[in-house]
């Protein structure tokens, strides 16, 4: 039903003037299936569709899909952004085009394609409608119909729950930027020590012995020697990336999906749209401030099994600028995402490393949901609560001392506040009222 929804929810805005509509779901939640179905009632009305996505592999992916449910393809072409870009005089011209991964339809191949048919209705599919850099979609899409939200596709069993666990390893406190991100080089550096290694492959015998994992690296260099050190340790690992031959690429896709391959290291090749039920656990070696590429891979491992608990094992802390794979998040087709807040109003932490098992969590439970260790207030927890009660106490004092200041003369205030007061409400500058306090001798 609530693929039924969103489909209904961008067929209606399309009624109502819209022309270029993005349309938001979680990873998981099946995009893919839900505007298939779009494209084949629209080819059956005689309306030519375009199906684009941007890598071979999600290509593959979505043919095999439209055969799947026995899809007629009269009038429906699917194929790369790439490639339709660079001869769109080789195809019918199109009255729907589907966007695959909607979030990088900023780019220079994807606006060629949009600016040369300004007539087409457009649908722009994505769990992460936000850009690194901050430039909105809405100079692309003038309407956003959003879906579920991934925590309801948890609780109502179309994804798989997890445990997040953030072991500490390499220091990055010294992590420059490059660009919009991250350095990915310095954080390969960083991360490609001895002892980093021995405690990636030790967190996973720890939490996530024998399942099927994909690793995410900050470099090529980085993922060919994860995986050398994986297999050192006897679990069976294969690095691959974006210049392994195509057949070699499929192969070791299906060995993984046949459980051959225990551990696949990449960098971010699978990061987006890669469809594989067997995997159990993430690994996140790779320390990034984009939002739309934490949760594209925190969330590979999300896929439904029935009785599966995914592990997601985050190494370089992404929790602490992101949140958690299934928060909700303000997107927005007109401003930048609003980052997410290390603290709650009272002052204490949005999401909490248990010390001991490094599970990690929402605030609110008084003791590791894990391991049962008795949660503890930061040092800077504390700080923050003492900032916020001294806030309510002078806003206490303030509201009393008004309340007071109404029914005396300025020469029966007792204190600085009431005088202060007094003189608000009397419509005299503060200054005068700070010569009165001194004159009788509450200030120093």
């Amino acid at each position: 039903n609530y693929q039924t929804d969103l489909l209904n929810s961008v067929r209606n805005s399309f009624m109502h003037g819209f022309h270029r509509s993005l349309a938001v779901l979680p990873c998981g939640g099946g995009k893919t299936v839900v505007f298939m179905e779009m494209a084949r009632r629209s080819s059956e009305h005689g309306k030519t569709v375009w199906f684009l996505v941007h890598r071979r592999e999600l290509m593959e992916q979505t043919i095999n899909t439209f055969q799947k449910f026995n899809v007629q393809m009269d009038n429906i072409y699917i194929g790369m952004v790439g490639t339709f870009a660079n001869h769109m005089e080789r195809y019918p011209t199109p009255d729907l085009i589907i966007f695959d991964e909607a979030h990088f339809s900023a780019a220079a191949t994807w606006q060629k394609i949009i600016n040369q048919f300004p007539q087409a209705y457009i649908i722009g599919l994505t769990a992460t409608p936000c850009r690194l850099d901050g430039r909105p979609l809405g100079a692309i899409y003038d309407t956003m119909v959003q879906g579920v939200s991934a925590r309801w596709l948890i609780d109502n069993h179309y994804l798989s729950d997890y445990k997040y666990y953030a072991p500490s390893t390499a220091d990055l406190s010294s992590l420059r930027r490059k660009g919009s991100d991250f350095d990915a080089g310095q954080a390969s550096e960083l991360l490609m020590q001895r002892a980093v290694y021995g405690d990636v492959v030790q967190s996973y015998k720890q939490y996530a012995d024998g399942l099927q994992t994909i690793c995410y690296c900050s470099s090529v260099k980085h993922s060919q020697a994860m995986a050398a050190e994986f297999q050192a340790a006897g679990i069976n690992a294969v690095h691959f990336d974006g210049n392994t031959p195509t057949a070699e690429r499929t192969r070791i896709v299906q060995d993984f999906r046949d459980k051959k391959i225990q551990i696949l290291c990449n960098v971010d090749l699978i990061s987006v749209g890669f469809d594989v039920p067997d995997c159990w656990c993430c690994i996140l070696l790779r320390p990034t401030l984009s939002t739309a590429l934490f949760v594209q891979q925190s969330c590979r491992a999300l896929r439904y099994q029935p009785g599966k608990q995914a592990i997601i094992l985050d190494h370089v802390g992404n929790y602490t600028r992101h949140g958690l794979p299934d928060d909700n998040h303000d997107w927005s087709l007109y401003g930048k995402l609003t980052p997410k807040q290390h603290y709650n109003a009272d002052g204490t932490l949005s999401v909490r490393q248990c010390p001991k098992c490094y599970y990690t969590f929402r605030s609110g439970p008084q003791e590791c949901p894990n391991c049962g260790e008795p949660v503890t207030q930061t040092r800077e927890e504390i700080q923050n609560i003492k900032k916020i009660r001294m806030k309510e106490v002078k806003r206490e004092r303030r509201q009393n001392a008004a309340e007071s200041a109404k029914s005396k003369t300025l020469e029966e205030c007792c204190n600085l506040s009431e005088i202060m007061a007094w003189c608000k409400l009397n419509g005299k500058k503060p200054g005068y009222g700070y010569y009165k306090a001194r004159a009788r001798g509450f200030v120093h």
